[in-house]
């Protein structure tokens, strides 16, 4: 731990020591400032007074969000040496960490479940893992004691159950689904009890996936290294889970909890998991006291409930492993994952090369420490779960836990504190102040939505894509429009300037008081946040009050605000929301490229800068009324042109999309062997231009015009990536004539038959077992799908089902639409489903519509061909022309109706 406080005190001492100096300065220009103004305050300002006190204040504004942005993004110095060099020890290499993810993205690539990479994938995760219990069992024959029992399970299973997300119920089936497991022991005394790390191995469609998640893998494998060579735990076991199906919607992590032998030792997990590929990463999910204060142990802590108060509101669209081991285990655990950066997420740019260096660091010590804390000391008997507890870093540097007890309590002492500077007269707020700050905050999520209707007459929107923080750029003047109209109509021409001030800070500081105490009322967790900035303005007051006390020797009532009252009352709000504003940015502006078409982002985004804009600095709004109303007319037509001139550039020279902020773009050619038709569908995942700079190429390419078919009206267009499929919408292009003219098959160049009358080998849906029972009405049969060289099924039907075979839930008791996904490890040619329905007679057949994946196409330009048609490629030629500004999810399918 000594040489963990050393490094760190080397990482940040160049961030404290330029930041102190510059503080140093600043305060010395505050007080500079403070007495220079002071005579002019109170009657008239010139335009070079105001200037200067608009300056130094935004400028300590500045220093701030400086400092905080260094704190937020620094990471660790990459090790590349296994071993100390001074103590011999073993310490965490990230480089021994991207070896592993190279080889994994790089010579095998996309590692899609039931395809021949996921195969290879196991075989080298299988004999990597051999490697290392060998070398053990080597440094224990040289000498080395007391080191851990080393065994190695690998789990082939077949499984089903329910899946809910994104407000649809998927029944998930998966067969042939592999899981690598080591445990690290003492023996039997602490078999007993187990702590389980989790990464899978597979990628999810058209990504090679480093971040997610070769690089947990790679962490897993190092932290395995690390320990098998030390003295064995002490008191509990560490079991390492490498999943082989988590992208097929968390099949092998199912399967690992549900049926492994060792899942019932498990007491608690620790994710690993990633959305991004750079920056810290962030503790995003915990379960119970216990696991959080474990995370205190970490060396570079970075974790709010923020995000998991954020996370269980279901507006993030994502999903982790972690959900499986709630569920299904009843586990308490903890969920972490990489996350800036996320426009290479689930992309083909998700490789070595894009991963920030210090970011396999950081994961990987902060889960050694945990690895290493939960196997030696914690006691994992009696886990609870509980989302009552409060949690947040500070700038990174440490740790902060409590209960809810424990918040309340303090809650209460800040509330207390604030209401007796009101009754003590250090703070005077009012009816009029208060709801001017109410409508200041409202004003601050509209006004920016005038910023949306603007880009879109312009015909540019998204314009804030491809850069974060030009978000706030283009709509924090407008927010800051709105807010200072509201004070300009709020200011009270029968008081003083200075009298306006102080109502309206003494005002903020009780909308503060307002905000906790209906946070805490409802329980929410996240409300240490209204607590810090109730507290913040209550310091100030107090401040403010002791500062008038000193220079009004008579006693007199404080009627004004002191200028460095302003710099007392933002430190706190300004350095913490910046830091957690920089999460906020880069976890929600790339989110909007993946959420839909018919998302209104533009509108989300602008609404999230006002937000932001607001919180950043509270004490501004009080700031405003120094120089009197007219000054603050002159702020709020000065912030209009402003505003005009950013939206106005930003029109003309930005663009939402470039290759490393890629537009989503998803291809699917499809073969219907019901209609006859081969179609090339291609959709979009957010609401930015498509159709102009793409699809018209597109049907240049093909030489044939798209038409337009809508996500409601055509549920079932997208089956194969259900239920993601309900966000696209298509435009669709007959591939009919471009396959007969560049054929070297005459047949098929000739003939007229639909194509896919040459296709071999197809899917196909048989029932057995038929049988009806009059007296009820019920129907059976067995389903049973055949798919040589095909993967990721999906079968949907209509019907009121009575009963099925899938033990992991009931079916619902009436009429329904039901989607079974099946998804197999390498090689899975076929499952079966018993199936009991209500029918009106015997002949009252189910209509199952089957859309299976080819096998072919990930990672590589090939696909299926026609028999003997010769290299087509529709595919091949899509991903060969992809403009650099976009990201392919690419795949072909087959899709067939059957009366069963």
């Amino acid at each position: 731990m000594e040489a963990l406080g050393a490094l760190k005190q080397r990482h940040f001492k160049s961030v404290f020591d330029s930041g102190d100096d510059v503080i140093d300065a600043t305060l010395q220009d505050i007080h500079t400032h403070t007495r220079s103004t002071k005579k002019v305050h109170s009657s008239f300002s010139s335009p070079k007074t105001i200037l200067q006190a608009w300056g130094l204040f935004l400028g300590f504004l500045f220093v701030i969000v400086m400092i905080t942005f260094q704190l937020h993004y620094t990471l660790p110095t990459p090790l590349t040496e296994g071993n100390d060099p001074i103590s011999g020890q073993a310490q965490f290499s990230e480089h021994n960490v991207r070896e592993l993810v190279r080889y994994m993205t790089r010579n095998i690539g996309y590692r899609v479940v039931g395809t021949e990479q996921e195969l290879e994938t196991k075989t080298y995760l299988i004999k990597e893992l051999a490697r290392l219990r060998e070398e053990a069992r080597v440094a224990f024959l040289f000498g080395a004691k007391n080191l851990p029992n080393f065994d190695m399970w690998v789990q082939v299973g077949d499984g089903s159950h329910r899946f809910d997300f994104m407000s649809k119920v998927v029944m998930k089936m998966y067969t042939n689904m592999t899981n690598i497991i080591v445990r690290l022991s003492c023996g039997a005394e602490c078999d007993q009890n187990s702590i389980l790390l989790n990464a899978h191995y597979d990628t999810t469609l058209g990504s090679p996936g480093a971040a997610d998640d070769a690089l947990g893998c790679g962490v897993m494998m190092e932290i395995i290294r690390i320990m098998s060579r030390r003295p064995a735990p002490k008191k509990n076991s560490v079991i390492f889970l490498f999943n082989g199906g988590e992208e097929s919607l968390q099949d092998a992590s199912h399967s690992f909890i549900t049926a492994h032998e060792l899942k019932d030792s498990v007491r608690a997990v620790v994710n690993l998991e990633a959305c991004g590929t750079s920056g810290p990463e962030v503790l995003f999910q915990a379960n119970s006291r216990e696991m959080i204060e474990a995370y205190r142990t970490v060396p570079y802590p970075h974790g709010t409930v923020l995000a998991n108060d954020l996370f269980a509101t279901g507006f993030i669209l994502s999903d982790t492993d972690f959900r499986q081991f709630v569920d299904h285990g009843n586990l308490t655990g903890l969920d972490m994952a990489v996350y800036k950066n996320s426009y290479l997420y689930h992309t083909h740019l998700d490789l070595d090369e894009f991963m920030e260096a210090g970011l396999p660091q950081h994961m990987g010590e902060n889960a050694l420490a945990l690895a290493t804390y939960l196997t030696e000391e914690a006691n994992l008997v009696s886990l609870e779960r509980t989302s009552s507890v409060v949690f947040f870093d500070v700038f990174g540097l440490l740790f902060v836990s409590y209960s809810w007890t424990a918040a309340i309590r303090s809650h209460l002492l800040i509330g207390g504190l604030a209401l007796f500077t009101v009754a003590s007269g250090a703070s005077r707020p009012t009816v009029r102040g208060t709801f001017s700050i109410l409508f200041s905050f409202i004003a601050a999520l509209v006004m920016p939505n005038f910023s949306v209707v603007l880009l879109q007459a312009l015909g540019t929107p998204m314009q804030w894509f491809s850069h974060e923080w030009l978000s706030v750029i283009l709509f924090g003047p407008m927010a800051l429009v709105g807010m200072f109209t509201v004070q300009y109509f709020f200011h009270d021409k029968k008081s003083s300037t200075t009298a306006n001030e102080l109502s309206t800070f003494s005002s903020l500081q009780l909308f503060f008081v307002f905000a906790l105490a209906g946070a805490s009322y409802i329980g929410l967790a996240s409300s240490y946040v209204f607590a810090l900035f109730t507290l913040s303005a209550t310091i100030a007051m107090i401040f403010n009050h002791k500062k008038a006390a000193q220079e009004l020797k008579d006693g007199s009532e404080v009627t004004r605000m002191d200028y460095s009252t302003y710099f007392v009352g933002a430190l706190l709000p300004t350095a913490y929301f910046s830091f957690v504003c920089f999460s906020l940015l880069d976890m929600f502006i790339p989110l909007t490229g993946r959420i839909g078409v018919a998302a209104p982002v533009d509108t989300i985004v602008a609404v999230m800068s006002g937000f932001i804009t607001f919180v950043f600095c509270p004490p501004i709004l009080a700031f405003s009324h120094r120089f009197g109303r007219v000054f603050l007319k002159k702020m709020i037509w000065s912030l209009l042109a402003l505003h005009l001139i950013i939206v106005l550039i930003s029109s003309a020279v930005m663009n939402p999309y470039d290759e490393l902020h890629p537009k989503r773009v998803f291809v699917q050619h499809m073969r219907n062997m019901t209609s006859g038709e081969s179609v090339l569908y291609l959709a979009h995942a957010d609401p930015g231009p498509f159709y102009e700079p793409y699809v018209t190429e597109v049907e240049a390419m093909f030489k044939t015009q798209c038409t337009f078919r809508s996500a409601n009206s055509n549920p079932a267009d997208w089956n194969a990536i259900y239920p993601f499929n309900q966000f696209l919408e298509s435009y669709v292009l007959d591939t009919t004539e471009y396959i007969r003219s560049h054929t070297s098959n005459k047949t098929i160049a000739e003939s007229k038959a639909p194509l896919t009358d040459l296709i071999q080998g197809e899917p196909k849906l048989v029932a057995e077992n038929v049988s009806y029972d009059p007296k009820t009405g019920l129907r059976k049969l067995t389903v049973l799908c055949m798919h040589p060289n095909y993967i990721w099924t999906v079968a949907s039907f209509d019907t009121h089902l009575a009963s099925w075979s899938l033990g992991s839930s009931d079916p619902f008791p009436y009429s329904t639409h039901y989607v079974i996904r099946h998804v197999g490890g390498h090689v899975s040619d076929g499952w079966r489903v018993d199936l009991e329905h209500y029918a009106s007679g015997p002949n009252d057949k189910l209509r199952i519509e089957l859309t299976s994946m080819e096998t072919e196409g990930f990672g590589k330009d090939t696909e299926r061909e026609l028999a003997g048609s010769g290299e087509i490629g529709v595919m091949r030629k899509i991903v060969k022309s992809r403009p650099l500004w976009t990201t392919l999810t690419y795949f072909s399918t087959l899709t067939s109706t059957f009366e069963l």
